[in-house]
């Protein structure tokens, strides 16, 4: 057998500032697409989510209210600034 680590594909990047990460591209457009179905539902909520929580695999997500939501391994949290930026 190999006993040489896998390399597994990251989707994120640090920046120069230790409170900026960039994501993958894919990810905030997934992160998107749910944020535009939660609002296209007509749901009155009292709070605005902070975020997305997304799958890197999967891309599957839910909203978060909260803004350090607890993470499973292959999950990330995106943002609400990041998801509404016009600009990636």
């Amino acid at each position: 057998m190999n006993s040489t680590p896998s390399t597994r594909k990251n989707n994120l990047t640090k920046s120069e500032d230790p409170n900026m990460i960039f994501f993958d591209p894919t990810l905030i457009e997934a992160a998107r697409n749910i944020y535009r179905k939660y609002y296209s539902l007509g749901v009155s909520a009292n709070s605005q989510p902070m975020g997305i929580v997304i799958n890197r695999d999967s891309h599957r997500g839910q909203l978060a209210f909260k803004n350090k939501p607890v993470l499973l391994p292959r999950e990330c949290f995106i943002p609400i600034g990041q998801i509404e930026a016009d600009t990636y």
